[in-house]
């Protein structure tokens, strides 16, 4: 075999080996770099795609109740939450309507004072939050509680030995269970309210006074002035202090003498006369030297019991204001009107303001005014003087009606004056008398004409306008 078909034999057997060791891709340009060294095929590892499973997620629901342990809702409150809420919250915001504040899931919350409020839960889970839920809670006020006290007895006394009707008055009676007089328990206890209680006092066979007490579940009253009542032995009454005094004001120093008028056969008399004196006489007189206003006390006494009256404001001293007062005649008649107004103010004014309703004034202290117009006035009076004024005012107080006027129901006829006709022969030297004769006379020589000679005149013009009618048509 010669050299040259070795040489081809060798070139086609390392084609053959390149293109069963090497592949190379259809249509590219590779350039393929034998490796001594055989690799073994890469292990491939697959990881599984986990399972997603769909789920919803609800925000919470809220809601919840409230219970509380106390028998009453007062104050201080203790308010037991408990939370309700749906879909299994994870936290929770509390507000008590307070100022209170909570993130536990049932809390406990006390309210110090009585008002109402409004509680409210927001619940939170992942998927979000909820409404607010909210509940009012109204918390009273705690109820007080004070001890009976008694201020007055009517009437103060009554016959040893002898039930007497009484009304106690006074503060904190309600839910009283005894009432006692001089220790011993009265009869037929109502109590009316919790300031007044009725009841019957029982017999005693001791002349003098005792205290009449009053006892509650809060407690028992003490002894205070206002709670004696006399056993008297013999049925008579205290006195009733009722007194005058003359003059009650005036300029100062006023001198004013005072006049007991009592019942009751006072033995004794105590004046307090407003002004830092005082009196022990039946009648006295006090002479009041500082201008003022004074309220005059009278407390008497006799066997029985003591009893006092009080005037308040009773006696003033200087100047004063005036209290403005008038009056008026005729009140009502028809325009126009005339009205006379009379001042009857007291404390002396020294100017005054009329107003009459209709817009005009006067300050005359006793005006007359006429009214012109149809209305119903009110008038108004300011009274004053150097301590100040006063304004009276008297509503609708004038009416004025319409004038009158008068009307005739039968018209009476308007005389028609002679027509004459004047002719050219008549001179103005004529007299009436002259005219009025010849006219007479010429009225009685007229001859009436005749009914034939209207109806013969009638007849020719009749003719006469044929005749023209038929020439016409020619």
């Amino acid at each position: 075999m010669t050299n040259r078909l070795i040489l081809l034999i060798g070139c086609l057997m390392l084609v053959f080996i390149a293109g069963i060791v090497i592949p190379v891709a259809a249509g590219t340009n590779t350039t393929v770099t034998a490796t001594p060294t055989v690799t073994a095929s890469p292990t491939v590892t697959v990881t599984a795609t986990p399972t997603v499973t769909a789920t919803t997620a609800t925000p919470p629901v809220a809601t919840f109740t409230v219970t509380w342990a106390a028998a009453e809702n007062t104050a201080p409150l203790a308010v037991q939450f408990t939370d309700g809420s749906t879909n299994t919250p994870t936290s929770w915001n509390w507000t008590f309507g307070d100022g209170g504040t909570s993130s536990l899931q049932d809390p406990s919350y006390t309210y110090a004072t009585a008002g109402t409020y409004t509680a409210s839960l927001i619940a939170t889970n992942p998927a979000g939050s909820s409404s607010a839920y909210t509940q009012t809670i109204t918390v009273s006020a705690a109820a007080t509680t004070s001890v009976p006290v008694v201020t007055a007895i009517s009437p103060a006394y009554g016959p040893v030995s002898t039930s007497t009707a009484i009304t106690i008055t006074g503060t904190g009676f309600t839910g009283a269970t005894a009432v006692t007089v001089g220790g011993t328990a009265v009869t037929n206890l109502v109590v009316v309210s919790d300031t007044e209680i009725t009841a019957t006092t029982p017999a005693s066979s001791t002349v003098g006074q005792v205290d009449i007490l009053v006892t509650t579940p809060s407690g028992t009253s003490t002894s205070v002035a206002g709670d004696k009542y006399t056993f008297a032995s013999a049925a008579t009454t205290v006195p009733l202090p009722i007194f005058s005094a003359s003059p009650t004001s005036g300029s100062a120093p006023l001198s004013v003498t005072f006049a007991d008028a009592s019942t009751g056969s006072p033995a004794s008399w105590i004046w307090n006369f407003g002004d830092g004196n005082t009196s022990t006489l039946e009648n006295p007189t006090n002479t009041y030297v500082n201008d003022g206003t004074y309220s005059v006390t009278l407390t008497e006494t006799n066997s029985i019991g003591t009893n006092a009256t009080t005037m308040t404001g009773y006696i003033v001293v200087g100047a004063a204001a005036p209290v403005a007062s008038f009056s008026a005649t005729p009140m009502s008649g028809a325009a126009p009107l005339m009205v006379q107004f009379s001042d009857s103010s007291t404390n002396t004014p020294i100017s005054w303001t009329w107003s009459f309703g209709d817009g005009s004034s006067s300050s005359v202290q006793n005006p007359v005014y006429t009214y012109s117009t149809a209305g119903t006035y009110t008038v108004t009076l300011t009274a004053a003087n150097a301590e100040g004024s006063n304004v009276a005012t008297e509503t609708n107080l004038i009416t004025v009606t319409g004038a009158q006027t008068v009307t005739q129901s039968t018209p009476i006829p308007t005389p028609l004056a002679p027509t004459f006709a004047i002719t050219a022969a008549e001179t103005t030297d004529s007299s009436t008398a002259d005219w009025l004769a010849k006219q007479n006379a010429v009225v009685a020589t007229m001859t009436k004409k005749s009914p034939g000679y209207d109806m013969f005149s009638a007849l020719i013009g009749c003719g006469v306008i044929a005749g023209i009618a038929v020439y016409r048509k020619r």
